[in-house]
């Protein structure tokens, strides 16, 4: 049985069968697509399809989480390794934005041994959990435990008494009370610093010839209320080929006066040979006396050197052995044709070594950490010695804390250089 066409679709086939056969067809749909494309080339050119994607991407994809304590992720910098493979180079560094730039690992390529981590520092990827703000790591404590901390309004230890409120600790200067917490409950040690757990407020990353640069800002104020004045910090590590600097700069931008202080808590690595072969070099031979074990404070007398002490002023090094260290050294020398007084920690095995070398005159002091059974040493360049406020600095700027007043600044600079100890010693402190 057939059906007849309604009245109302014969005229549309009629015409469609007409428009087919007339030879305008394929022109038509050919200026169609044409004029599809150049339309797209117009939106593609005034970045409109980027944002159609931006768009689709932004309401399809899961949130955005970060992985790194504080909440902000890390930045790491890197650089590409030289063709010749004759020298130790720097490779990368890895820093924590959410933890007053915690610089967590940095990397090198040496010789004979392939990439080397150079700070004692698990994968970042655990940083978050070891550094979540609680327990241990209250005001940040635990950031001294890994990677390298950047230590302000001061370096070190501090001791205080009770003040209100729970684990807090106060001390006095200039007739004014400084407030900072505890290292733990029922401590009267500090926990070194206030920037520990302080996350970043503006983030710059740039190009250099040779690597990479980066710029952390932290608008600190008062630190939470704790200190007088108003600060503002900024903390750039520029990373090179055979150097890495680091320069803390800090500004007072408020109406009252301020006592100041910088240093860093770095742990390198021991990472091939015995820590006992390992060899250090510090540019001194006056140190603190060494912390009481009931106070964990020094004296602040200098200790007469004496045959039984291993002695690192040596410009060879002298080997770590089994000792275990905790000394603060002061009254630090520049070799003749160095940029300041320089440290050096030395891995034969490995072939490598590392300087730390303060570029200016206001770190007043090594502090020198190394236990027997660990595989690391700090050698922390700071401002200031230390327990900076105590009685035993009765000198005035014999405690290496500067007075920030109104609408000054103070920067602390500090150059890390890596070097091959194939070739013989060739350390600053000869030269």
């Amino acid at each position: 049985m057939k059906f007849a066409a309604s009245e109302s679709t014969k005229p549309t086939a009629s015409r469609l069968r007409r428009w087919s056969t007339s030879g305008w067809m394929t022109p038509t749909l050919l200026g169609i697509f044409g004029f599809g494309l150049i339309l797209g080339s117009y939106e593609h050119t005034r970045g409109n399809l980027h944002k159609l994607r931006q768009t689709v991407a932004t309401k399809t994809d899961e949130p955005v989480i970060s992985s790194g304590p504080g909440g902000q992720d890390p930045v790491i910098l890197t650089r590409h390794l030289e063709a010749d493979d004759s020298e130790p180079e720097f490779l990368s560094a890895t820093l924590l934005p959410g933890r007053g730039f915690n610089l967590w690992q940095l990397t090198a390529h040496i010789p004979g041994r392939g990439d080397v981590a150079l700070l004692a520092s698990p994968p970042v990827a655990e940083a978050a959990s070891l550094l979540a703000g609680t327990g241990a790591d209250a005001n940040g404590s635990a950031s001294t435990n890994f990677g390298g901390a950047f230590l302000a309004p001061w370096a070190g230890q501090m001791a205080g008494t009770p003040a209100p409120g729970p684990g807090v600790l106060q001390t006095q200067w200039q007739g004014q009370r400084l407030s900072f917490p505890a290292s733990g409950l029922g401590s009267s040690l500090s926990v070194e610093g206030l920037l520990l757990d302080r996350g970043a407020d503006d983030l710059k990353i740039t190009p250099l010839t040779d690597g990479e640069s980066a710029w952390a800002t932290f608008h600190a104020g008062s630190f939470r209320g704790s200190w007088p004045g108003d600060t503002d910090m900024t903390i750039q590590v520029e990373l090179t080929g055979h150097t890495v600097d680091l320069t803390v700069t800090a500004r007072n931008i408020g109406t009252a006066a301020e006592p100041f202080g910088i240093g860093w808590h770095p742990r390198f690595a021991i990472p091939v040979g015995p820590r006992s072969e390992a060899t250090l070099v510090i540019p001194s031979n006056s140190r603190l006396a060494p912390p009481d074990a009931r106070s964990g404070l020094s004296s602040g007398a200098l200790v007469p050197y004496n045959d039984s002490q291993p002695v690192f002023f040596r410009a060879g090094g002298t080997k770590l052995d089994h000792v275990s260290l905790d000394d603060s050294y002061v009254d630090l020398h520049a070799g003749v044709l160095a940029d300041g007084p320089t440290a050096e920690l030395r891995d034969p095995a490995a072939g490598y070594g590392i300087r730390v070398t303060p570029l200016g005159n206001n770190v007043k002091t090594f502090r020198v950490i190394a236990p027997a059974e660990k595989s690391w040493i700090s050698i922390g360049p700071n401002m200031n010695v230390p327990n900076p406020m105590g009685r035993e600095w009765n000198t005035p700027g014999s405690n290496g804390m500067v007075t920030l007043q109104p609408g000054d600044s103070v920067q602390w600079k500090v150059r890390l250089e890596i070097f091959s100890t194939q070739r013989g010693p060739n350390s600053a402190s000869e030269q």
